[in-house]
């Protein structure tokens, strides 16, 4: 599916367009289009080849997803690609990527995803409405849809975040299969979310030192404060790093010391028990004890022995402090 949008400098208004008039929109300087494009066909690919003419290198990867943000800079347009991202805090715990495909040039900006992009539909219908974002310049235009990607990534970390408080608690409160299964989960989470923005900040520094004749020295400032907003994603994703790598110890630590408290109940039933061992020990032998000339009485003293024994046994422990 294709949507355009003009903004002519004369008019300053907003308006949509068919794709057939796309050729003679991007002819007139005064006009700034934004071409959204949803899950690319056949004659959309076709626009792209025939009337911006873009490097097929690019197109292809336009239309096949990529797995790291990039920027290429070619003769008179820029090609991004950057990532939207979602948290899904299900059974899988996984960060959700959705690509956003982005060619940049002198008067037009056009974004390419599969998957429909909340953050970029939302600004397309906002520019049909309030044309602020478009009569700025293409460059503008460009900062105010990386930067809704951008703001999408604060949910995502607070979200995480919520998920790292509640599994430190679970943690105090006893730990369990499960929660170490959801902290290895979350931090392959935070590992993603950490590998598509470190890429996705270098861009911006691009962008924002405009060492690229597209972005103007104004415009570049904006790109800056989105730098500077990825920087702060990535100082809590961080945190968060090192918050789980503390929580998997406090969790090891927790089962250590269940096993240590195990190991302490099982070893001191054993040393209770041992006297009575030996004890019985004797009556596996082939030899006559006195106390079987003794009748019944016999059965009770050996039972009085016993408990001789435990309660000896128990009042060394505790006198030794290690119980």
């Amino acid at each position: 599916m294709l949507q355009v949008l003009v903004y002519n400098k004369e008019k300053k208004g907003v308006k949509p367009e068919k794709a057939e008039r796309i050729g003679r929109l991007l002819n007139n300087s005064r006009n700034l289009l934004w071409i959204d494009i949803i899950n690319p066909s056949e004659d959309d690919i076709d626009v792209m080849v025939e009337v911006f003419k873009f490097h097929q290198l690019a197109i292809e990867d336009a239309i096949f997803p990529q797995n790291q943000p990039k920027l290429d800079e070619y003769d008179d347009y820029l090609f991004i690609v950057m990532h939207g991202m979602d948290y899904s805090h299900g059974r899988e715990q996984t960060i959700q990527t959705r690509e956003l495909n982005i060619f940049f040039g002198k008067n037009y900006v056009l974004t390419i995803h599969n998957d429909p992009l909340a953050s970029v539909s939302r600004l397309f219908r906002r520019c049909q409405d309030k044309p602020q974002a478009m009569q700025q310049g293409a460059g503008f235009l460009l900062h105010a849809i990386i930067d809704n990607i951008v703001d999408g990534y604060f949910p995502v970390a607070e979200k995480l975040e919520n998920r790292i408080e509640e599994l430190e608690d679970r943690v105090l409160e006893g730990a369990d299969k499960s929660v170490l299964e959801n902290i290895v989960k979350l931090r392959r989470a935070v590992m993603t979310l950490r590998n598509f923005i470190l890429p996705q900040r270098k861009i911006l520094g691009l962008l924002g030192r405009s060492s690229t004749p597209f972005i103007r020295p104004a415009t570049a400032a904006y790109f800056r404060d989105v730098y500077d907003h990825v920087v702060q994603v990535n100082s809590m994703l961080d945190t968060y790093r090192d918050v789980l790598n503390s929580t998997m110890e406090a969790y090891l630590s927790v089962v250590s010391h269940r096993m240590n408290e195990i190991m302490k109940t099982l070893t001191i039933i054993t040393t209770i028990m041992m006297p009575l061992a030996v004890i019985t020990g004797f009556y596996g032998m082939n030899i006559k004890l006195p106390e079987f000339t003794w009748g019944w009485k016999g059965y009770f003293f050996v039972l009085g022995l016993m408990g001789l024994a435990m309660a000896g046994m128990l009042l060394f422990l505790k006198r030794k402090k290690w119980i």
